[in-house]
Formats: structure tokens, sequence, C-alpha cells
């Protein structure tokens, strides 16, 4: 029996480490002593043979101990996660009818408030009733019957089609089979070290709890967050010297992208989903060892084994373990010939009883075993497989919608049923999409009931409160229909992949930290640019490009960002608080640094009629980080009480300030809009001081004010009414700044502290410039002008050549960029065309 055997075993090495967890170590003795006295408080509860116990608990040394504790009492565990929904928890409780709940203090009170009794391991209460209880093993006369091999070891949860997920019954012989079947294959014992990763609600937990133990090996477990981040989890596999470790081949590529030093001779255990080619040649090379175990929760977690040698085999999942019986059935229940698809059907020692309280979903899923074995039963899969000449097994994919993502197993039928609960949902269709290689994402797709309007994002939103995290789609879209195959049938694969939407526009200036980050969250999720408050898991971000974003801050900004403090604070405002402790420099500085790391001569960038240069930041993420980028900003923010009122007084203080940064040329300097005005006489004062012009661009501008932008006060409130979408008809009366308060307040995230408010502030620093253009005589550039031209727009002229050949010694190459005035620093298609242009043309 399961239990003698752990006992023998523990017996023959009593002060042997046994496992530990956070700096707490128990020898076998120890935790054996206190597995029994907790088992005869359980048995004095009412547990039995067949009776569950649930178990809430922080990963712990006091969670292997419990679990032992239920197996001695006769009982069967059933593990509940603190962090998934209490709807979905409630019911697990419901459905299996615990007799008594073991948890912690640690768990927040209204967690563990089930309507059972409780034993809460760290009160005191509880250790005093313990340490009363006698210490040595069990006999059969203490338990409320003696164990059998059929009786329950433990029940677990797996997603069901229906929208209902089922308790899957693992008997004491199942159990005992994998442990002996794994330890015949990998040979563990004395002095070696296997790592407990994961989740206790997720059968991978069952041999990296189990397995150490019943071997004589010593389990290490780690905490929850260590285990979610892969830097700090890499650590603890150096640190801790552990020896084989099991995760999915989701959890592997965290690992091998941020501590792939951690990976060196480790043995690697992989199974829970498939093994990409890629991962597969990745571990090959890092690991000492690599293999392949496959099996569904139904069949006590693992079935077959492969030791993969080849990246080519990735696919292959091996041989049956022992007393496991692997039959390849085509849909007459017939055997197909080797080499061709069927389904795979397993029976033999591993299979469950069923599924708890599910006499018809039991009888559908499980068949009488086709050897004709006495009353045993085969387990119908729905894994597509072929027999490959050698006698292995290759995964070719399911026939049904049962998809495995990050090792849990996920029915797309549930996740749609979720959905279809929504009045506002007419069908609902799930699916797990790779739109990038390595990065598959769960995303669902709606159709509207009659009259409603689906809210993807509250859609969303209420799943994450019904199901578990692993199960809440990435994205929801909502179509008008589903596509569809000629005979009627959903077509997932024409299922359009979902649209980011998010908000790139620069409301505030960027600190440099933030600034950087914005760049890593959209290089590693793909997309064309990133805001300050755009969340990474909003725009898309999985675990996959979470540890690729671990990877990436650590290589460019030399900074640890561990996992979970992503998960806290997913936007790069928010990161780069925390991360670096920096906080925002002053917005309204005339010199803004925006990005001073790289080598290269820096772009100097001036400001728009607005007075700040705070929209370079957004233009600063489409190029290379090569490039230091600064803002020149408007004089009238300072409230000297002294206004620099002309352009060649702006022209020359700019170059003065520039120079603070870079003594000598040759200098690069471009501006948008007034910044392009700017731009030319900031050139031509460095020309007149003798200094070298390598780059000027001017972004849609004219040298002398046209009647489009001179305006005065009520034309500049009228014009800021315009761009932020106002309609000047719903104004029948002179315009205020109160009328452009909430839109100056928001363009400054209410980071203005001026004597003045900020819409007044605003129109005095445009009255102020257009007084100056209107003044200004523009000196001769000698050199080559970029001009980027936009196309005319109710705010602006475009950029006219003619216009500006009196000023320019030089050729003037002219960039059309097709798109209006405000795009060309807002679109991104747009910032990444001129930002190529412009390091075209330079020398670097």
């Amino acid at each position: 029996m399961l239990v003698k055997a752990l006992e023998e075993r523990a017996d023959t090495a009593p002060d042997r480490t046994a496992l530990e967890c956070e700096g707490v170590e128990l020898t076998f003795r120890e935790a054996h002593e206190r597995a029994n006295r907790l088992a005869r408080h359980l048995v004095a509860l009412g547990v039995g043979p067949d009776s569950v116990v649930a178990v809430m608990l922080p990963r712990s040394t006091d969670l292997l101990v419990t679990l032992l504790a239920v197996l001695k009492a006769g009982g069967a565990y059933l593990a509940l996660d603190p962090e998934h929904p209490a709807e979905r928890v409630t019911f697990q409780v419901r459905d299996a009818a615990p007799v008594v709940l073991v948890t912690s203090a640690r768990i927040d009170a209204d967690r563990t408030d089930l309507g059972i009794a409780r034993v809460v391991l760290d009160d005191p209460a509880t250790a005093e009733t313990l340490a009363a209880l006698p210490a040595g093993h069990l006999a059969d006369a203490e338990r409320a019957a003696p164990a059998g091999p059929e009786d329950l070891a433990y029940v677990i949860y797996t997603s069901g089609s229906t929208g209902t997920p089922k308790g899957v019954e693992i008997p004491v012989r199942a159990l005992h089979n994998l442990l002996e079947a794994m330890r015949e294959r990998l040979a563990l014992g004395p002095g070696d070290r296997m790592l407990s990763v994961t989740t206790a609600t997720f059968d991978m937990s069952v041999p990296e709890l189990f397995l150490p133990y019943y071997t004589g090996a010593r389990a290490v477990i780690a905490p929850r967050a260590t285990g979610q981040d892969p830097r700090e989890l890499g650590d603890l596999i150096v640190r801790r010297e552990i020896g084989t470790a099991q995760a999915t081949p989701t959890h592997w590529h965290m690992l091998a992208t941020v501590s792939p030093e951690a990976l060196r001779g480790l043995r690697i255990l992989i199974g829970g989903e498939a093994l990409p080619e890629k991962l597969a040649a990745t571990l090959l090379e890092l690991g000492a060892e690599v293999v392949q175990w496959y099996g569904p929760t139904e069949t006590t977690v693992w079935s077959t084994v492969h030791p993969v040698t080849t990246p080519e085999a990735a696919a292959v999942i091996g041989k049956p373990l022992r007393d496991t019986r692997l039959y390849v059935l085509d849909e007459d229940l017939a055997p197909v010939e080797p080499g061709t698809e069927g389904e795979l059907f397993i029976a033999g020692a591993g299979v469950a009883r069923g599924y708890l309280n599910r006499p018809e979903l039991t009888a559908e899923r499980f068949l009488p075993d086709r050897s004709g074995a006495g009353t045993g039963l085969m387990y119908r899969t729905g894994d597509v497989v072929r027999m490959r000449p050698d006698g292995d097994l290759e995964y070719v994919g399911r026939a049904d919608h049962q998809v495995k993502l990050h090792g849990f197993r996920v029915e797309l039928g549930e996740i749609e049923a979720a959905l279809e609960r929504s009045e506002d949902v007419d069908q609902a269709a799930a699916t797990v999409r790779e739109d990038r290689p390595g990065d598959r994402r769960l995303v669902a797709y709606v159709t509207a009931a009659a009259g409603r309007v689906p809210d993807v994002k509250e859609l969303r939103d209420s799943m994450a409160r019904t199901l578990p995290l692993y199960m809440v789609p990435s994205a929801v879209v909502a179509l008008e229909e589903f596509p569809l195959t000629p005979n009627g049938k959903l077509d997932r694969k024409a299922l359009p992949a979902p649209v980011v939407g998010h908000n790139a526009m620069v409301e505030t200036h960027l600190t440099q930290s933030e600034l950087m980050l914005s760049r890593l969250f959209a290089e590693v999720l793909g997309v064309e640019q990133v805001g300050p408050r755009d969340s990474f898991f909003d725009l898309g971000g999985s675990s996959v490009l979470a540890a690729r974003l671990l990877a990436r801050v650590r290589a460019e900004m030399d900074l640890e960002l561990p996992i979970r403090m992503l998960v806290e604070s997913p936007t790069p405002a928010e990161l780069s608080r925390r991360l670096t402790g920096e906080e925002p420099q002053d917005s309204f500085a005339v010199l803004l640094p925006l990005m001073t790391k790289g080598s290269a001569r820096p772009l100097f960038c001036m400001r728009h009629l607005g007075g700040t240069a705070w929209c370079y930041g957004v233009l600063a993420q489409h190029f290379s980080l090569h490039y230091p980028i600064y803002g020149l900003q408007s004089h009238t923010f300072q409230e000297s009480g002294t206004p620099v009122d002309s352009i060649s007084a702006m022209a020359a203080d700019y170059a003065d300030r520039i120079r603070g940064v870079q003594p000598h040329g040759p200098y690069r300097i471009l501006g948008w809009s007034f910044g392009g005005v700017l731009a030319h006489a900031v050139a031509a004062e460095f020309q007149k001081r003798g200094e070298e012009i390598e780059f000027l661009g001017v972004f849609n501008t004219n040298p002398h004010i046209t009647d489009k932008e001179d305006r005065d006060e009520q034309g500049l409130i009228e014009l800021i009414l315009l761009i932020n979408g106002k309609d000047l008809a719903d104004y029948e009366r002179p315009l205020t700044y109160e009328d452009i308060a909430e839109f100056a307040d928001m363009a400054t995230n209410y980071a203005w502290r001026g004597r003045k408010s900020a819409a007044e502030t605003f129109v005095e620093t445009m009255l102020t410039d257009l007084g100056a253009w209107k003044n200004h005589r523009p000196e001769k550039y000698s050199g080559t002008m970029h001009l980027f031209a936009a196309d005319p727009s109710p705010v602006a002229e475009t950029a006219s050549s003619e216009a500006w050949a009196p000023y320019v010694a030089g050729e003037i190459v002219r960039h059309e960029l097709g798109c209006g005035h405000e795009e060309m620093l807002s679109s991104p298609r747009v910032l990444r065309k001129a930002a190529e242009i412009v390091t075209g043309h330079l020398g670097d």
C-alpha cells in the first residue's frame, strides 16, 4: 500500500531532510510525526475512506505534511486555490462535500468560510490539540476502516465543456502506480533534489510533491511568488542545487528566456502541453537530460514517457509507463494500422474511477477496457496520435475543442458557455491563437444578441470574476457574424486576430525610464507604440511575453523586474516608479531630456505652438536606443516676468542650452509645426557661431505665418475646441478659458501648477509665439533642409518648398508623409516612416 511504502521509506533514513521551503526544513521523521498527529485529528473529525478533506494552504512545508496526513487518515484531498474566484471554489466544495477544511490564518478568513469545519494549522488552539496526539504511524485500528487500493487519494477539478467543472476521482492504486513508474524511470533517491513549483490544484503538482518523498529525495517547494517569477525561480534552482525539475513548456520557455544559466546541467521533465521544436532545441542545449511526459488528468498525471534527444522528436510522446496500456482506435473503436492517425485510449493501473457525481459523463469517457481484463476501464483521451515504426506514439492534435494552455487543460466550451450567459451575447466561440511564434493566447469571440451591444471589456472582467485566470481570454472580440465553413460549421481558422486598442498619445512628459519601458512594451508586444498608462496585459501581454519583457528590461535597463511587480503595476508609468523610484522631472523646463541613453550625437527637438515638446516622447519610441533625444520648450512656462518674445531671442537661448549638452557641432535639429520655424532659426544661429549642422528637419510648417495660423485669443480657443472634436455651432456666445479648461488640464495631465490656469497659460504661450512668428524675418541657412510635408488641413497649410527656398542656401529635400498635420506626431505609421527617414540621413 502507498502509505506503508511512504512510511517505510521515511523510517530507513529518518534524519535525512525530506522537504524544505523558504528556509524551513523538515526531516522525514519530523514530517511524518506532524502528519501522523494531524491524521489522528482528521480521523477524529470523521475522515475515512472516500471522505474528502479540502486543503487551502500557502505553498509551504505544511502543504505536503497535510496531504500526507489526509492519505494516512484514509481520506482524499481536494486542493483549493484561494486566488480562484469564490464562485468556483464554492461549487467545488458543494460538489465534493468535504468533511473538513485544513487551512491557515495566512489566508483571508472570508476565503476559508465555506460552511464546513475548519482546521487552522497555525492557530494556537490547533497546535495545542495536535501536540497532545501520538506521533507514531497510525495502525489500521485507529482508522475508520483499513485503507484499500480503490479508495480515493485525491479529487481534482478540470474544465468542463458544458461550463461546469468536473471532479476527477483518483484512487490510491493509481497514485501509487505513478510514483513507482517515475521512480523506475528517473532513479531518484537520497541525495537528489527535486523542485516543486506547480500549484496543488493542477495535477502536475502530484509527482513534484510526492515523488521525492517516495524515493527518499528532497522536495524543494518554491513559494507561489517565486514560482511565478522566472528570475527568482532560476536563482532558487541554482542556490538550492536542484537537480531535477518538472514544468510545462510555457514555464520552461520563461526560464530559458530569463534565467538560462539556471538550466545548465538540470534534468528537465516537461509535459502538460505540446513541446515546440525550437524550445526543445534550447532545452537540449542547456539541460543534462530532457524527458517528455504525457497524460491526461483522468489517467493520473502521466501515462507515457519519452527521452527527447533531438528537436525533431518534440512531438513524440513515447511509450507507456508500467502497468499502462495504450490503444489507438478509429471511430468504431477498432485498432488502426501503425502510422495511421487515431484516437488514443488509455487503460491500466493509472485510470481514474471516473467523474465525481457525473455518472453519465463517466460512462461516456470511461469505457470497458478492450483487453477484457476484469472490470477495468479505458479512458477516451480525445487526443489524436499515430504509432511510429519504433513503437513510440506521436501526438497529432485534438479530436474535440479541448486545448492545453500553459499546462492547464481548458475546455473551450466552458469559456463559451460563460460568455453566452450574458444577455448581450447571442453566440460565443473561443480558440487558442499563435499569431506570434511561441505566444499562444486564449481569445474569445462573440456576436450580439438582438438589440444588444456587447461590452467586450465588461465581458472579460465578468469572466475574470468567475473563472480561473488561466481560463480568462486575453481578448474578447465582437463580430457581426461568425465565419462558417462550406458545410455551415464555425470556421475557427477564419476568426480574425484581435486588434489591440490602446492609448499611445503622450499626455504628459515621460521620465526616461517611462519612455524606455514604453519602447520595450511595444517591442515585446509587437505593437507600434505604447503610452505611459497602457496596461501590458490589456495590450495582450501573456506569461511568455512577460518573460521576454523581463529579459529585455534586464538587458537594456540593467534592472531586475520581478514578474509580480509587472502584474501589480502593469503600465510604464506605474512600473517606472517602482523599478527606479524615478519621479517625473519638471515637465515644463526649457531643456527637457527625453532620452539620454545612447552614444550617438543627440537629436534636439523644437516645441510646437502650445509650448511643450512632449509629443517627441512618442517619436522617440520609433528611434533606435542609440540616439539621445532632447526637447526645447517655451520660456513662458517659467513665468519669469521677462517674456522671450522674438524667434531670434528664442533661438539664441536654445543654442546656449543645447551647447550645455553638446558643446560643439555637428548638430541635429528638427521641429514640428511652429517648431519647424524654430529649428530653422536655431540652425542659422549655430552657423553664425561657426558651428556645423548635420541634419535639419522641418515638419510641415512655412517660414511665414498663414491665415490659418494667425489667430487671436478667440481664434486660439476655437482651434483648441476644433482639435478636441467640438462643434463651434454649440457655442453661441464669446468663448472663455473655461470652455477649454478641461482640455488644457488633460493636455498637461493636471501637472501645471503655475500662477495662471493651464488654459490661460497655453493661450498666452500661443499668442506670444504667433506674435514672434509674424515679426520674424528668417535668416538664410546654408545646407540641406529636410522638409516633411502633410496634407492640407483645417488647422495648417501644407509645407511649401517654394516658400522656404529664399531662406535655404542648399537643397530642400521634400518628404511627403501622406497624413494630416496632427497625425505627424501621433500616427504610428507616420512616426515610423519619419524616424526611418531621419535615421537614414544621419551618419551613424
